[in-house]
C-alpha cells in the first residue's frame, strides 16, 4: 500500500464493503453467541412451531458462565487501587521513587474517577469472554480515555496477525447523529481535514430527514442564524433514537517511511453510500453497477475527513487498541481464527437446553391422565369427570395403564445430561477458574493451591495476554496525559498536579516513564488470592520490615476488595513517627562514638530497624569508597549497634514480637560482620603503610577499634546477662519486701487488740466506780 492508494474514495468504499463480505459469516456465528448468551430460547419460532416445541426456555447455563468468566477479568484489572504504575530512571536517584509515586498516582486518578473508563472496561471484558476479542479507538488525538467498540465494527484484513505486523489498513465502522458530527466540526480549532462543504450537506440532510418524521416544523432551519439557535434548542432530539445517523467509513492506512517523512497513519472517513444513499460523496455518486466502467477523477471533496499525507499517528496503538483472550490451539494466531470461551461452550450449552426443554416436556407429559375412548361423546364424557380424592368413573372411560404408556428412558436422559454439564464444566473451569469439589481434606495450602492452578490455567493464560495487550493502551493514555499543550482537562490537571508536588517538568515526558499493569495475586481467581495471601501471612515474619508491609496491605486488600481501606490501614509511604525521627537524629550521635542511652516509650520495632537500616546505608557507603573506611567509622558503627541492640533485648520480652527481634538480630549481625571485616582490612592497611614509610596508621589504633568491637559485643552479652540478673535479684526482693509486710501486718493487728481489750477494761471499772444517787440509780 502506498499513500496515494488512500486517496480514491471509490477504491476505499470497494475495500470497505470487501471486510463487510467477509466478515459476515464470522458475524453471524458472534451473533448466535450473543443470542444464547443474552438468554434466547435454544429454538427459533419456526422451529418450535414446525417441531410442535411446547417448552421453549433457556436454562441461562452460558449466561451464568459468562458473568463468572467477567467477574475474574473484573478482579484481575478493576479491583487493585491503581491501574497500572510507573518508574523511571531519570533525575536524582533518590528522588526516583518520590517522583514514580507521584506521577502513578496522578496519572491513575482520572482514571479511577471516570466512570466512561470503568464501563469501558467493563464492555471490553464482555467482549472477551464471548469472542475473544476487545476493540477501543480514541475518538481525538487529546482524550486520553478510549471508547469502547463492538467486534463487529472494525474491520480488519484477512492473514493479519494478532501482533499486527502485517497490518497494512483498518476500517472502523461510525455512525455520527447530526448533533455529535457539529460538535466535532463546530470548533474555533477545528482539525483542517474536515470537508465543511460535505459535513454542511450531511448535517443538512440529517436535519431534512427530521423534518419528514417530525412534519414540517422547522422553517427556521434555512435560516443559517436560526439554524444554530434549532440545534442548540432540539440537541436532546437531534440525539434520539429516531433520528437519522450519518453512516461513516473511518479508514486508516499505513504509509512507509519514504525518506521524506517517517513512516505512520494516515486518515481518511468516507461516506457509507449504501446506507446514506441520498447523500454523494462529491460530485458524483457511487455506483456499483458493474455496467458502469467510467467515473469522474477522484477528489479531495469526496471525504468527509482526510489528513491527506498528515500522520495522525506513527504507530496503530495511538489510534486503537486491542484486548486479545484467545484460546485458538492453531499457530501462528491470527485475528480472524480466534477461539474464545464464548465459542468454546456454546455448542454444549445450546445442546443441554434443548434436551432440557424436551426432559421438561417429558416430565409434563408423564403427569398427564390418559383415557381410552371410541369416540368423540366419550371425549367429552372424560372431560366432565371431577377428579379429586373421591369420585366415579364411567364404565365407557377406560384409563390407561402406567404399564401401556409410552416410558421414556429415565437412566439414558440422566446420563445424557451428566455428559453434556461434564463437558461445560470443564470447558468453564478452564477458563474461570472454579475448582471441582474436593473429595477429602487437604493437607496444606500448597496442595490446594495445586489443585486451583491446574483448572486454571486456561483463565491465567488469557488474563496474561489481557495484560500483554491493555500495556499499549496505559502508555497511549500516559503519553496523551503528558501532552504539554493539550486541550483535555484531564491532561491539564495531571501536569498542574505533578508540578505543585515537585516533579520537574522536564520528567513530563512518556519516554521517561516505563508503564507497567498492576496485576493481583491469583489472576484475578478470588480462592487462590486468598490462599497465596495466607502464605504469604505465614512467612511475613521472615521478611524485611518493608516486604512485611507490601504483604499485610496485599492480605487486606485480598479480604476487602477495597484498595482505599487497605491503603488507609498499611499506607504505601508510612508516615515518619515520633520513633523513628528520634532514631535517625540520635544516629549523628552514635557514629561519632558517643553512648545514647536508650529513651523509654518509643517503639522498639522501628528504632531498631531505622538504625540497623540506617547502618548498612553506611556501610554501602564505606564499600563503594574501597571498602576501608576509618576507624571512627568502625567506632560509629558498633556504638551505633550496642544502641540497636539495647531496643532488640527489649522487643525480645515480647512473646509476639520475639521472631521479629529474632529477624533484626540477625540482620544486624551480617551488618556487624562487614564491620569487622573493615576493622580487619584497616589493619592490615596500617601494617602495609607502616611497613613502607612508617606513615600509615599506628597499629594501636586498629587494635583499639578491634578491642571496641570485641568490648561491644562483651557488653551487649553482659548487657543481657545483667538484665537476667536484676530480673531474678528483682523478683527475691520484691517477694522478701511481701514477707516483711506481712509480718508487719500482723503485729500491728495484735497491738491494735490489746489496746482495744485495755481500753474496754479501764472503762468497766470507770462505770464501777463512779457514785450513785439518791433513788439508786
Amino acid at each position: 500500500m502506498t499513500g496515494q492508494s488512500f486517496d480514491d474514495s471509490r477504491q476505499l468504499d470497494q475495500w470497505a464493503y470487501d471486510l463487510i463480505l467477509a466478515d459476515a459469516p464470522r458475524d453471524t456465528n458472534r451473533a448466535l453467541i450473543n443470542s444464547l448468551a443474552n438468554g434466547s430460547p435454544p429454538y427459533t419460532e419456526e422451529e418450535a412451531l414446525a417441531s410442535k416445541v411446547k417448552i421453549n426456555v433457556s436454562d441461562l447455563s452460558l449466561t451464568r458462565l459468562a458473568h463468572d468468566a467477567r467477574s475474574q477479568f473484573f478482579n484481575a484489572f478493576l479491583t487493585p487501587g491503581r491501574y497500572f504504575t510507573m518508574e523511571t530512571d531519570m533525575g536524582p536517584v533518590h528522588k526516583r521513587s518520590f517522583y514514580g509515586g507521584i506521577v502513578t498516582k496522578m496519572a491513575n486518578r482520572p482514571l479511577k474517577e471516570s466512570l466512561s473508563y470503568f464501563e469501558m472496561m467493563r464492555s471490553k471484558f464482555a467482549s472477551l469472554v464471548l469472542h475473544g476479542i476487545a476493540p477501543a479507538v480514541f475518538e481525538d488525538r487529546w482524550n486520553p480515555v478510549p471508547r469502547a467498540i463492538g467486534v463487529e465494527d472494525a474491520l480488519i484484513p484477512a492473514r493479519t496477525l494478532l501482533g499486527f505486523e502485517n497490518l497494512p489498513f483498518f476500517m472502523l465502522r461510525r455512525s455520527f447523529t447530526a448533533m455529535e458530527l457539529q460538535k466535532l466540526t463546530n470548533k474555533t480549532k477545528r482539525d483542517p481535514g474536515w470537508n465543511m462543504g460535505l459535513v454542511n450537506r450531511c448535517l443538512k440532510w440529517a436535519y431534512d430527514q427530521m423534518t419528514q418524521l417530525a412534519g414540517n416544523q422547522f422553517p427556521e432551519m434555512w435560516s443559517p442564524s436560526k439554524w444554530e439557535e434549532l440545534d442548540k434548542e432540539n440537541s436532546g432530539q437531534f440525539a434520539t433514537d429516531t433520528v437519522p445517523t450519518i453512516d461513516c467509513f473511518d479508514i486508516y492506512g499505513y504509509v512507509p517511511d519514504n525518506g521524506d517523512e517517517p513512516a505512520g497513519w494516515v486518515r481518511r472517513i468516507i461516506l457509507d453510500s449504501w446506507s446514506n444513499p441520498a447523500i454523494s460523496g462529491g460530485s458524483y455518486a457511487i455506483n456499483r453497477d458493474d455496467s458502469m466502467k467510467d467515473f469522474a477523477p477522484a477528489k479531495a471533496s469526496d471525504f468527509l475527513y482526510t489528513s491527506r499525507q498528515r500522520k495522525v499517528g506513527r504507530s496503530f496503538q495511538n489510534i486503537v487498541s486491542f484486548q486479545f483472550a484467545d484460546l485458538s490451539a492453531v499457530s501462528p494466531f491470527r485475528y480472524h481464527s480466534i477461539r474464545s470461551l464464548g465459542w468454546m461452550l456454546y455448542a454444549v450449552c445450546h445442546l443441554q437446553n434443548r434436551m432440557r426443554c424436551k426432559f421438561n416436556e417429558a416430565v409434563f407429559e408423564a403427569l398427564m391422565m390418559y383415557f381410552k375412548v371410541k369416540s368423540m361423546d366419550d371425549v367429552q364424557r372424560a372431560l366432565k369427570l371431577e377428579l379429586a380424592n373421591m369420585g366415579f368413573i364411567d364404565d365407557t372411560l377406560m384409563p390407561v395403564p402406567a404399564a401401556e404408556r409410552w416410558q421414556p428412558n429415565a437412566q439414558l436422559i440422566e446420563l445424557g445430561l451428566q455428559n453434556n454439564q461434564a463437558v461445560i464444566d470443564n470447558n468453564s473451569r478452564a477458563a474461570t477458574g472454579q475448582p471441582q469439589a474436593q473429595q477429602k481434606e487437604r493437607e496444606t495450602n500448597f496442595q490446594r493451591m495445586a489443585d486451583i492452578q491446574q483448572v486454571n490455567t486456561l483463565v491465567s493464560a488469557a488474563v496474561s495476554q489481557a495484560y500483554a495487550y491493555q500495556l499499549p493502551e496505559y502508555r497511549e493514555t500516559v503519553r496523551r496525559l503528558m501532552l504539554p499543550k493539550s486541550k483535555d482537562w484531564r491532561a491539564l490537571e495531571f501536569r498542574a498536579n505533578c508540578l505543585a508536588r515537585g516533579v520537574p517538568e522536564k520528567l513530563l515526558v512518556p519516554e521517561a516513564w516505563d508503564v507497567q499493569a498492576e496485576r493481583v495475586m491469583g489472576s484475578g481467581n478470588q480462592t487462590l488470592e486468598m490462599l497465596i495471601s495466607q502464605q504469604l501471612m505465614e512467612w511475613r515474619q521472615l521478611l524485611d520490615p518493608e516486604p512485611q508491609r507490601i504483604v499485610l496491605r496485599d492480605a487486606i486488600q485480598a479480604i476487602t476488595k477495597n484498595p482505599a481501606k487497605a491503603n488507609e490501614l498499611v499506607p504505601e509511604k508510612p508516615e515518619v513517627t515520633d520513633s523513628i525521627h528520634d532514631a535517625e537524629q540520635t544516629f549523628g550521635t552514635l557514629m561519632q562514638g558517643v553512648q545514647v542511652t536508650p529513651k523509654s516509650g518509643l517503639n522498639a520495632l522501628e528504632v531498631a530497624g531505622i538504625t540497623i537500616k540506617l547502618m548498612q546505608q553506611k556501610v554501602q557507603q564505606i564499600m563503594q569508597s574501597g571498602g576501608v573506611g576509618t576507624p571512627a567509622d568502625v567506632r560509629g558503627l558498633a556504638t551505633a549497634a550496642q544502641y540497636a541492640g539495647a531496643y532488640i533485648k527489649q522487643l525480645a520480652q515480647d512473646e509476639t514480637e520475639k521472631a521479629n527481634a529474632t529477624a533484626l538480630g540477625k540482620v544486624l549481625g551480617k551488618v556487624m560482620n562487614e564491620v569487622k571485616a573493615m576493622a580487619q582490612r584497616q589493619q592490615e592497611a596500617a601494617k602495609k603503610a607502616a611497613a613502607q614509610n612508617g606513615n600509615g596508621h599506628d597499629p594501636k589504633d586498629a587494635a583499639k577499634v578491634q578491642a571496641m568491637l570485641i568490648q561491644a559485643q562483651t557488653k551487649a552479652k553482659l548487657a543481657e546477662k545483667s538484665h537476667s540478673q536484676k530480673t531474678a535479684q528483682r523478683q527475691i526482693q520484691f517477694e522478701q519486701k511481701l514477707k516483711q509486710d506481712a509480718l508487719k501486718t500482723h503485729a500491728d493487728v495484735a497491738s491494735l487488740d490489746l489496746k482495744t481489750a485495755g481500753e474496754i477494761q479501764r472503762n468497766r471499772i470507770k462505770a464501777m466506780n463512779e457514785p450513785k444517787g439518791d433513788d439508786g440509780e
